[in-house]
């Protein structure tokens, strides 16, 4: 429908009119961003009745199968990794959205046979009855290879002082005279993860493997207080010390600790990596916006792993972005949504490389940045508890203050993070991601002079980590082997309800941010404009209130019982901010 030509001049004295009616309340200005001002309306909640968890829980599933059927699982760059792409666009070709592959050039990783650790006892691999398999090795993220059929050398131990508990870690010093009479030069080195701890400790270690580079590195847990924790893979960790790397559990560093102190033993690491340069993918899916489709909002999520199937780290995600995009999709054919602002659902790549994917979106796309509304980023959600990072207010919009008030509106908690953590950091301080770029693979990513978008928040749960033990005293399972569908129900983690809660709040979060043109507030005869017509039914509504003629509820606006200068200031915003290109 056409706008109406309205007088300009009439619609100010209206307007004004409609303030002077209210002068006796002596309210304080505020403002009332549009994308909140109200409380939840029936369409709302028609929209969050859409979100099913279950089948949620499905996509998440699917794309656990998918990492549990390549070896390097959905690590950036991987075989995985490009058929976690393909799957998730075909997800959003389904629905009906626009959606394409972005491609970027990098670094790859992938593995061409699976990952292995033996101790041998007689120093002839021929020989098998005196050989032990760890069952537990894997090897870390981006691990550097071994030679063409591994590093086959004597084992060394790196002993850790004593530490009854964390808080002790770095107390004590290393026994240098133990760890100067082990040349750990061309050898296979077992060390307790935890040496990396304590800066003095760290230290020390650095110092001596760069001096005596090992054959192959394994880390261990050392202390049994650690034991509660299968090993833990860090981001792209393995390409730090350009050594072959990788870990064992507790129970086996253990076993392999008191064998070696008992026999002379060797070890046998395999870890067939390939290191290259090729094409990574972000997967993008695209509703154009009904009023303003130059404006944007971003909903995403990372699909990438370290070494686990990654079903909270960021399966759960990922899987919420397209939960989202079916849910917003199904509600416009249903015609009880049309957002205002275009909505970008991406799934982005490497995460886990420390955001290159996102880096390189904003690095594509900065002209585009100056449009960006906001950016909500689904990542490690269906733990216990929602949580969202702190954002700043933008002209009177705070975005984890919406994200809350919708948890708010549909019972359910969500706590308050600090900035940081993942892809939306790219956005909201492009200076910092570039820097990060640069200090972790020496590349310039150009983007420094692109805009902030100041309302970019993380949407995660908690507890997430295995050192979230002891703080809260539950762990997390997030970059372990435990970070999978199985430990739903041994370890109540993702489960159906919690991942349903989270996407039911990234739903009413977005619907509001990106608000509704078919039932604008103030349109009360829903002709899709806030025009003259509604000027006048306001103020007639507003008359007959505190004349006593009883109170119209479309026009008490913040649920208040009455129809007040706050309702006239939500009114006044509502109406500029329609007219506003």
């Amino acid at each position: 429908m056409h706008k109406k030509t309205v007088s300009r001049i009439l619609l100010a004295t209206l307007l004004t009119s409609m303030l002077t009616l209210a002068h006796h309340h002596q309210l304080i200005l505020v403002q009332y961003p549009i994308a909140y001002a109200q409380a939840s309306t029936s369409s709302e909640m028609d929209v969050v009745g859409l979100v099913n968890g279950s089948r949620a829980y499905g996509y998440d599933l699917e794309l656990e199968n998918i990492a549990l059927s390549n070896l390097a699982f959905r690590s950036g760059g991987s075989i995985g990794a490009n058929d976690t792409a393909n799957w998730i666009k075909a997800q959003f070709e389904s629905f009906g959205l626009e959606t394409w592959l972005e491609p970027f050039e990098f670094t790859t990783w992938d593995l061409t046979s699976e990952p292995s650790l033996i101790i041998d006892e007689d120093g002839n691999l021929g020989t098998i009855d005196d050989q032990t398999v760890i069952s537990s090795f894997q090897c870390e993220h981006l691990s550097w290879p071994t030679p063409s059929g591994g590093a086959f050398a004597d084992l060394v131990v790196l002993p850790l002082p004593a530490a009854a508990n964390r808080g002790e870690i770095g107390m004590n010093p290393i026994d240098m005279t133990v760890w100067n009479a082990i040349d750990t030069t061309g050898k296979i080195l077992l060390i307790g993860k935890e040496v990396r701890w304590a800066g003095s400790w760290a230290s020390i270690f650095y110092n001596k493997i760069y001096a005596q580079p090992p054959a192959a590195l394994v880390y261990t847990w050392w202390y049994d207080w650690m034991s509660f924790t299968p090993a833990m893979f860090g981001s792209a960790s393995g390409r730090l010390l350009e050594l072959p790397a990788g870990d064992v559990n507790y129970e086996d560093g253990l076993w392999i600790r008191n064998r070696e102190s008992a026999v002379n033993v060797l070890a046998q690491v395999v870890i067939a990596s390939v290191i290259g340069s090729g094409t990574h993918y972000n997967v993008v899916g695209r509703i154009s916006g009904y009023k303003n489709p130059e404006k944007i909002v971003i909903i995403s999520g990372h699909y990438d792993t370290v070494m686990t199937s990654g079903f909270c780290d960021n399966g759960a995600g990922t899987a919420g972005v397209i939960e989202l995009a079916a849910v917003i999709t199904e509600a416009i054919q249903k015609g009880i949504y049309k957002p205002r602002y275009t909505l970008l659902f991406i799934a982005f790549a490497d995460e886990e490389f420390w955001l290159v994917g996102s880096i390189n979106y904003v690095s594509q796309h900065k002209a585009e940045m100056a449009n960006i509304t906001a950016v909500l980023n689904l990542d490690c959600i269906g733990s216990d508890e929602i949580r969202v990072s702190e954002t700043n207010s933008v002209d009177g919009f705070d975005l984890d203050q919406v994200v809350i008030e919708a948890g708010q509106d549909l019972g359910i908690s969500v706590g308050l993070a600090p900035p940081g953590g993942s892809d939306h950091e790219t956005f909201r301080d492009p200076v910092w991601a570039n820097d990060l770029y640069y200090g972790m693979w020496g590349l310039d990513a150009n983007i420094s002079d692109a805009t902030p978008v100041e309302s970019s928040a993380i949407l995660d749960s908690y507890p997430l980590l295995y050192s979230d033990k002891w703080y809260t005293g539950t762990p997390g399972w997030i970059h372990t082997e435990y970070d999978n569908s199985t430990s739903t129900q041994t370890l109540s983690w993702v489960e159906v309800e919690d991942l349903e809660n989270s996407i039911k709040v990234a739903a009413l979060t977005t619907i509001r941010i990106s608000p509704d043109v078919a039932h604008l507030l103030g349109d009360f005869d829903g002709d899709g404009d806030i025009d003259y017509d509604d000027i006048v039914y306001f103020v007639d509504a507003y008359i007959k209130y505190w004349s006593g003629q009883g109170k119209d509820p479309q026009c008490d606006f913040d649920n208040d019982c009455d129809i007040d200068y706050d309702d006239i200031l939500i009114f006044v915003t509502a109406y500029i901010d329609y007219w506003t290109p």
